[in-house]
């Protein structure tokens, strides 16, 4: 018995679930909310609800809520998981909440339909009083186009906000043009009649495809003041007593479907189109065109206008192949012009210039599309010609090699064997002088001497890259004491690390650093090195955004914490 208990027990909870759905009103005028309820009994789970069936009469203002409840019935124990949803529907009429599909603790149930009788707006504010439009600038656009939408509220009754939901329109990229927070209500004249209108949301669509695009309603809860009806009039109908009579009523506002034709672009697209739709101007400068060898310079690209600036791409740029370039920093400035999305784009490349002599930086063209007139145009910058001087430090070079000194030491490692004539001694003289025997040595040690010097040759060559490791810090210390200003605080740390630890990589920047250096270097020591670099950056590229301090002293500091733990 103590076996088949549980299994009855067990098999009569299972039996036991059940689904039910319900709503607490089904007659309702239109944009009137109602909740809908479902509710899972003897469950031990949630139910999950599939309402895709309602989206063609009803729409989800909010939900699923959820709640738990248990209880005692003459002794047994009742439990029930209920989800719950606010909706409001689309159209008057007879309307149908269908069979819904509920999955229960692995089971397929289904809930009974629930008719919805909805009449048009009598107690509630009508549309005369009330209502929210979507203003639209134009229905035709190609890809790529601004189309601006304004969402304005009127009202002609005491209304407050509940909530608002904004659009999520598929098959455009979104900017947005104003939000106001909370907005502000001016008054205005519709055909003789005075309303108080609030702009809610303005935005700046851009179309990523062709075809009739819909535009989604946008939805507003609000709770407006309305009068309780009496049957018969009193001297409570006296305005005095108006305001112990009102009621607040929710209402839900919502804007009419708007369908936008996207057309292809005419014929004639350039082949280094990227997508670029509106009218702009394009730049290019350089924060010093006189610079020296391994020394950074700022070449900076802005391209200001109206259109679709986030969503395009500069065409690939071809940098002389003796110039070191670093990945560029984008940012973005929107122009508040309220209709129009106009703003400029900035791409910031740090450069290296590592050979003297003349450069030319590339010359950046770009293929737009001018939606007012139809048209491809094409924009270009200006060349721009670097003059790059001798490094006056051969550390700041940044080059791996030998020195002068080095290529003048090997040059003296090889030396002749004997660099006048012999004297000869004639036979059968008495003895053989010292200096003979001398000479015989000294033949022999220079017979041995190529050896010995090759070889010597061959262990300078193999350690000069140690040699190299070993003074890096004391190079380090001169060129910062020589030069400590913030240019050239990096790039010595860059070049100290490079010869230090022997780095094959010319691309330099912190997280380079990061990634070769982790596991050689102590992380808090690491982590100092990193932050310093990027602190530099930040310095360089923004100097107003940095506080003034002694970069040289605190990047000599980290150095010698560097060298100590190599």
């Amino acid at each position: 018995m103590r076996i088949i208990i549980p299994v009855i027990l067990l098999f009569q909870v299972v039996l036991g679930q059940s689904v039910t759905a319900s709503v607490d009103v089904n007659q309702l005028a239109v944009n009137e909310t109602f909740t809908l309820r479902i509710e899972a009994k003897d469950a031990d789970n949630l139910p999950r609800v599939d309402l895709s069936p309602l989206e063609k009469n009803f729409t989800i203002i909010s939900g699923p809520a959820q709640q738990t409840s248990y209880q005692w019935i003459n002794g047994k124990a009742t439990s029930s998981k209920t989800l719950t949803w606010t909706l409001v529907p689309n159209q008057k009429g007879v309307l149908t909440i269908p069979a819904l599909k509920v999955t229960l603790d692995g089971k397929k149930l289904k809930t009974k339909p629930i008719r919805m009788n909805v009449k048009a707006s009598d107690q509630v504010a009508n549309k005369d009083e009330l209502f929210l439009l979507a203003e639209v600038d134009k229905n035709e656009a190609f890809v790529g186009e601004q189309i601006t939408v304004t969402y304005k509220l009127y009202t002609r009754v005491q209304m407050s906000l509940e909530d608002i939901k904004y659009p999520e329109s598929v098959g455009f990229w979104l900017e947005e043009l104003s939000v106001p927070r909370p907005p502000r209500f001016n008054q205005t004249t519709i055909n003789g009649v005075r309303y108080n209108v609030a702009t809610l949301y303005k935005v700046a669509l851009f179309p990523t495809k062709t075809g009739e695009l819909e535009l989604t309603p946008m939805t507003v809860r609000c709770n407006v003041q309305v009068k309780k009806r009496r049957r018969q009039r009193t001297v409570f109908d006296d305005p005095f007593f108006n305001s112990f009579f009102n009621e607040t009523v929710k209402k839900v506002l919502r804007t009419e479907s708007t369908v936008i034709s996207v057309r292809h672009y005419p014929e004639g697209k350039p082949a280094g189109f990227t997508g670029a739709v509106g009218e702009f101007k394009l730049s290019a400068s350089v924060d010093t065109d006189n610079v020296k060898a391994n020394e950074a310079v700022t070449y900076t690209i802005e391209l200001n206008g109206t259109g679709n600036l986030n969503m395009f791409s500069l065409p690939d740029l071809n940098f002389p192949e003796t110039m070191e370039v670093f990945p560029p920093t984008s940012s973005f400035e929107q122009k508040q012009l309220w209709d129009q999305f106009t703003g400029t784009m900035k791409w910031e490349y740090i450069l290296i210039p590592r050979q003297t002599g003349r450069v030319f930086l590339p010359r950046i063209e770009l293929s737009a599309f001018n939606p007012k007139d139809g048209k491809f145009y094409s924009i270009s910058s200006k060349s721009i010609e670097l003059h790059i001087s001798p490094a006056k430090d051969r550390f700041m070079s940044g080059i791996s090699g030998f020195t002068k000194e080095e290529i003048t030491l090997l040059g003296q490692d090889i030396h002749y064997n004997v660099t006048t004539p012999p004297t000869w001694v004639e036979r059968d003289s008495r003895g053989i002088p010292i200096w003979v025997w001398s000479s015989y040595i000294l033949a022999a040690g220079f017979f041995l001497a190529p050896v010995t010097l090759s070889r010597y040759r061959i262990q300078r060559l193999a350690s000069v890259g140690q040699r190299i490791s070993h003074r890096a810090l004391k190079r380090a210390k001169k060129s910062l004491q020589t030069k400590p200003d913030l240019d050239n605080v990096s790039v010595v740390i860059y070049a100290y690390l490079k010869d230090r630890w022997q780095l094959k990589t010319n691309n330099m920047d912190p997280l380079t650093v990061g990634n070769e250096l982790k596991g050689l270097l102590p992380p808090e020591v690491l982590t100092e090195l990193v932050e310093l670099l990027q602190t530099c950056d930040a310095a360089r590229y923004a100097p107003k955004a940095v506080v003034d301090q002694d970069f040289a002293g605190t990047a000599l500091d980290i150095l010698k914490k560097v060298d100590r733990c190599t």
